[in-house]
């Protein structure tokens, strides 16, 4: 919720990215194949350090915690 907040809205794969990502993560079950392949593209096509950032947190509880999540 915070990248969402905090995108400029400049490039499209932040602003809708983070956007979507939070809407997956309300979802009780998150879609891991759909969230990996979301952090992969905000990562390479955002402009700045914040989108490409975003989802890092998201990537993390995904590898360290999938039980938690899935």
């Amino acid at each position: 919720k915070f990248f969402e907040d905090e995108s400029c809205g400049q490039c499209t794969p932040c602003r809708v990215g983070t956007e979507k990502a939070v809407k997956l993560m309300s979802a009780p079950r998150w879609d891991d194949d759909l969230l990996q392949e979301l952090t992969r593209v905000m990562g390479d096509a955002s402009i700045c350090g914040l989108g490409q950032a975003a989802m890092n947190p998201v990537k993390q509880v995904l590898k360290h915690f999938p039980e938690d999540v899935g």
